[in-house]
């Protein structure tokens, strides 16, 4: 767990273990440096989300250059409508969790809070180099049931 917090969006991250088994093939580019790219998302919640959730999302990170990184990233949710504000999170990439060239790690961030229903879409910001080419950026919300 990364103790050092620098914005106040509440963003946590956690590093689990190398990926690189189960994440899709992506090129390195062993003359360049370390770069990010976004590989794929995974909202965590077992039931699906609604409207009114507060959520983390998991994203798997590569790294396509020649380089170990470290450093922060920043991935960026989306509305289906622009009556609600994009909402940012930073991922913390530290030395305990280097991403060595060629492989890729599985980091859960967040909170999110899902304000309107329909099909949000988690995209790079700020540090990410690349995007996979079959990313789905898509993060559905669906509306609350009725009681």
């Amino acid at each position: 767990m990364n103790s050092s917090n620098t914005d106040n969006t509440g963003d946590e991250d956690t590093a689990e273990t190398d990926t690189t088994s189960d994440a899709p093939q992506f090129e390195v580019d062993e003359d360049a440096p370390g770069e990010f790219i976004l590989l794929r998302n995974q909202p965590q919640e077992p039931g699906g989300v609604t409207v009114g959730d507060e959520f983390e999302i998991a994203v798997v990170l590569g790294n396509a250059g020649g380089e170990s990184i470290t450093g922060e990233v920043d991935v960026e949710l989306v509305p289906p409508n622009e009556d609600s504000g994009v909402q940012t999170a930073t991922i913390v990439v530290d030395d305990d969790d280097e991403i060595p060239s060629g492989a890729a790690r599985f980091f859960t961030t967040g909170l999110f809070e899902a304000t309107v229903a329909g099909d949000w879409e988690l995209i790079a910001g700020t540090g990410i180099g690349q995007v996979y080419q079959t990313y789905d950026p898509i993060v559905t919300v669906e509306e609350r049931p009725d009681d």
